[in-house]
């Protein structure tokens, strides 16, 4: 027999490791992301061969193969394909990873955790966005969400001083997103019992899509209704505005990717991706930025086809281990996932296996209270 939970537990304390330790300099996470893509092939085939996982999850292995080999005669393959199907080899194997926070492993657990601070500051002086803005050494919008994660992380261990320190650095580096995602964390937490009623009538999967459909439908309000402001610099200001001109490149780049779509459905680079998103830029000539959103991203890179078959994976896990309980953390990510290109939702990651630890853990704490 494997010793899941066991196992579940080095899995998660792997990418609290890259994550939150580690910084992102010259390659240095990618050999541990590597051993990690590695390590959900080798479990997989190990849980396969005892029978403990259903040979019915040979399929979507097969399938997603077979698109994975299409992908690279089509001339538009990229490593990051290759990251995604791991990762969905992780999802196949994630409900037999699932592990109770004991005692003695949350105390394990703050200790990476203060370390993990300790790099976060460490990293604070040493690194800035290309604007000048006080950074992890992450590309800046992607500092703010895995600073987001820690945040949520922060709450499952209790450890308020965690989260006061990611909002007094969220306040530092003038990141809207996670400032806002971390507003709407407590706005969900403390309102949602006036909502119990009807949240309980939707799963995760209902959410996220009416979410989208929402979103898409203001981009394309926005885009054709919105006048740009003039912006004075990176001032405390840009917080509460809307209207400038970063928000405009970002959302006319998801109006982009929608018009593609509705003039070329059936084109083979809208069904099976552009590759990297310099091939789609240069196809558009209007756009100076990527797709700022996960599903239109997605599209962008891998297409329609691969978008659809991760996510009939992905989105039914988030409704096993999504709940009225534990609904404040499911709305942020989704957040983040609107405005930004991270890949929590859709497309297999380590951040999403990372968030499907974090949702169980907090439904089974909720359970226990």
């Amino acid at each position: 027999m494997i010793k899941s939970g066991y196992v579940g537990f080095l899995i998660f304390v792997s990418m609290m490791i890259v994550f939150f330790v580690l910084p992102d300099l010259k390659g240095l996470q990618k050999p541990f992301r590597i051993l990690l893509g590695l390590s959900f092939a080798t479990i997989y085939l190990a849980l396969l061969i005892k029978k403990e996982i259903s040979l019915k999850t040979l399929w979507p292995v097969v399938i997603g193969g077979l698109l994975v080999i299409f992908i690279i005669i089509n001339g538009t393959f990229q490593a990051a394909l290759i990251n995604a199907y791991l990762c969905l080899l992780g999802l196949l194997c994630i409900p037999h990873l699932f592990f109770s926070l004991t005692p003695i492993r949350k105390i394990n657990l703050k200790y990476i955790y203060i370390i993990s601070i300790i790099s976060f500051l460490v990293q604070f002086l040493f690194f800035s966005s290309d604007d000048g803005r006080p950074s992890l050494a992450y590309q800046f919008n992607a500092a703010g969400a895995y600073l987001f994660l820690f945040f949520l992380f922060s709450d499952i261990l209790d450890f308020k001083p965690g989260k006061l320190i990611v909002f007094v650095l969220s306040l530092v580096m003038l990141c809207r997103l996670l400032i806002f995602s971390i507003i709407i964390f407590y706005l969900i937490r403390h309102f949602k019992k006036y909502f119990q009623a009807w949240l309980e009538k939707f799963n995760a999967t209902s959410i996220i899509i009416i979410s989208y459909i929402v979103f898409t439908l203001f981009s394309l309000w926005y885009v054709a209704n919105v006048k740009v402001e003039k912006s004075n610099g990176i001032t405390i200001g840009r917080i509460s505005t809307l209207n400038d001109a970063s928000n405009q490149m970002r959302f006319l780049a998801n109006t982009l990717v929608i018009a593609t779509i509705y003039t070329s459905p059936l084109n083979q680079k809208v069904l099976f991706g552009f590759g990297q998103v310099e091939n789609f830029l240069k196809t558009t000539k209007e756009s100076a930025v990527m797709p700022h959103n996960e599903l239109f991203d997605g599209i962008v890179e891998f297409g329609i086809i691969t978008i659809i078959f991760f996510s009939l994976f992905s989105l039914p896990i988030f409704n096993k281990v999504t709940s009225y309980s534990n609904i404040e953390f499911l709305i942020p990510i989704l957040f983040h996932t609107l405005i930004l290109w991270v890949r929590f939702l859709f497309v297999p990651s380590f951040e999403m296996i990372f968030i499907l630890f974090i949702l169980y853990i907090a439904n089974e704490k909720k359970q226990f209270v």
